[in-house]
């Protein structure tokens, strides 16, 4: 019985030694025609040559490949390449994972457990060329619902079937400005993109997210510690290892060539007052404070920022007056309290907007009063201390009203955010309700790229109930043919989206007046390479009443550095006689 037992036991060693023992196979056998490797969790034996190096992993590609274009020939090796140099040809063994990151997003190929050897020198292949005379991505579809691997449709398949390889874009435009070590650009100037707008850059509109954005991660110092790209901007290739990271597809840059800077300059899209036009600007100034905050105060360094001493109130200022012309009525979203996201009992905002008016008239613009109802203390959403709000501002020489006319727009959808600020005013003997809001934010939603199609928006049925609120705000207001609504702000929400349709459904009165642009120049705020507009102005208009609205593109064009806000400002001329 016992040399029973003895033999059984070394059957399931061996049988377990099996198991782990590493099979001898190439890159293009362990990536595969797919989105996950059939060798997932096996241990491999393969070679390859170093096309790139990080601080704490390197891409190795197959110098000959399969010649499938289904599947790729390189990989990512997540550890750090001691004694290798790009070029090296090396023996690697370890275990394949399909590495999942924050996001319900596609997992990258990769290994685990690895060793490896350098063998000597081998022979770079080229990259795959991206644009005109290489590879085109699809232009529409990011994620196929349909069954089956199709990188002809599918921007992620595209993708997959490049991942860890060396690819070249060539004359990439940038339609995403940079953010910390990050920006987007489309092959060939956009030649063959869809969406393309007049300001250099692509526009989500229905049915086309644009899987043609191509992700670019700089790690420094390939390139200067200040390149900062704008929007326009162009190089004459960009060349880099194709990764799954963040949630979106992209390269890890290795080289960059003939950059050549957009010139960008800013005329006054305002025109001399009118008796009888109203002019009414929405500016979204991005968590804006007066305070220093104190680390001890604040949860994190990040929540530490210097709006005087960056000069952000002049730079807003100057938007205002040079460049809006110093509107009658100017709301204001993300205004913080007095001590910004420092953690205290403070609510009021008086610093704040007595900082940003001053600003305003050291620029020559006129002593507006302001409007500003206080939230309840770290209940309204935002950065947690900030008690973000709305606000107005308003030129008394143009425009009545005051702080006893105004209201805010209560509802339960609108827990965790900051309602809404509702303000008569009387111009030119004509009422003219201005509706101040700043919708939940899309923060948490699921990505693009993600593995659960349609990604979930995580507020979307939040926003929707807060246009209801909205509207219904609206559809109570007593009767008079005379009064014009204007509903501006951030919605937080694209003009096609259930809230916004909801907000103008239902009362051929109600319009967006962004609906009067083509559907590419719809635009106040980028996001991932994507141009959209966050930024709406509503308009429901007395009898004989026209408005016209124009778009300020002054920040979202720009690198997060250069920006003032993140948001575009939106203007608005209401002629009411």
């Amino acid at each position: 019985m016992r040399i029973r037992v003895l033999l059984l036991g070394a059957l399931i060693a061996a049988a377990s030694d099996s198991a782990l023992a590493s099979q001898l196979t190439t890159i293009p056998e362990i990536q595969g025609p797919g989105h996950t490797s059939p060798f997932d969790g096996k241990m491999v034996r393969f070679e390859g040559v170093v096309t790139q190096m990080r601080d704490g992993s390197f891409h190795v590609q197959d110098p000959v490949g399969d010649g499938d274009d289904m599947t790729s020939d390189g990989i990512l090796v997540r550890r750090k390449p001691a004694g290798l140099a790009v070029g090296d040809m090396v023996r690697i063994e370890g275990i394949v994972e399909e590495q999942q990151g924050r996001y319900p997003e596609f997992a990258q190929t990769t290994l685990k457990d690895l060793v490896y050897k350098k063998l000597g020198q081998g022979v770079l292949p080229n990259p795959i060329v991206i644009g005109g005379g290489g590879r085109i991505p699809p232009t529409e579809t990011l994620v196929s619902n349909a069954k089956g691997f199709d990188p002809r449709r599918s921007g992620a398949d595209f993708f997959e079937t490049l991942e860890g390889m060396m690819v070249e874009v060539r004359s990439p435009i940038v339609v995403g400005p940079m953010k910390g070590d990050i920006f987007y650009v489309v092959a060939d100037q956009g030649k063959d993109a869809t969406g393309m707008n007049s300001l250099g850059g692509i526009t989500a509109t229905p049915g086309d997210a644009n899987p043609e954005r191509i992700r670019v991660k700089v790690d420094k110092p390939l390139l200067p510690s200040d390149f900062q790209v704008s929007l326009g901007d162009k190089f004459g290739s960009l060349k880099g290892a194709v990764t799954t990271d963040g949630g979106t597809y992209g390269i890890q840059l290795s080289a960059a060539s003939d950059y050549a800077a957009k010139a960008w300059t800013w005329t006054s899209i305002a025109s001399l007052p009118v008796s009888d036009v109203l002019t009414v600007a929405s500016y979204n100034v991005e968590n804006l404070d007066t305070r220093l905050e104190d680390l001890t105060m604040v949860p994190s360094k990040d929540d530490i920022d210097d709006d005087v001493g960056d000069g952000k109130f002049t730079s807003i200022a100057k938007h205002i007056v040079g460049l809006l012309g110093s509107p009658d009525i100017v709301a204001l979203q993300e205004v913080q309290d007095d001590d910004g996201g420092e953690y205290s009992d403070t609510v009021s905002a008086g610093k704040t907007l007595g900082a940003i008016v001053e600003a305003i008239l050291a620029e020559g613009g006129p002593a507006y009063k302001t409007i500003s109802l206080e939230p309840v203390d770290d209940i309204e959403g935002g950065q947690p201390g900030g008690n973000i709000r709305v606000a107005i501002l308003y030129n008394p020489e143009r425009v009545a009203s005051d702080q006893s006319n105004a209201h805010r727009i209560e509802d339960v959808s609108f827990e965790r955010t900051r309602l809404p600020l509702a303000v008569p005013f009387v111009f030119a003997g004509k009422q003219v309700m201005v509706i101040n809001v700043h919708f939940s934010s899309k923060g948490g939603s699921e990505p693009l790229y993600g593995k659960n199609q349609p990604p979930k928006d995580a507020t979307i049925a939040a926003r929707t109930e807060q246009a209801r609120a909205v509207r219904e705000f609206v559809r109570r207001l007593a009767p008079d043919a005379n009064r014009s609504v204007l509903i501006v702000g951030d919605f937080n929400t694209l003009w096609y989206e259930d809230p916004m349709m909801l907000i103008t459904g239902g009362d051929p009165a109600m319009s967006n007046l962004a609906m009067a642009e083509p559907e590419v120049e719809r635009i106040s705020y980028v996001f991932d390479g994507n141009s959209q507009s966050l930024d709406h102005v509503i308009a429901k208009l007395g009898a004989n009443q026209t408005a016209e609205l124009t778009t300020l593109h002054v920040n979202s064009i720009m690198p997060e550095s250069k920006q003032t806000s993140d948001h575009d400002p939106k203007y608005v001329k209401l002629k009411v006689n």
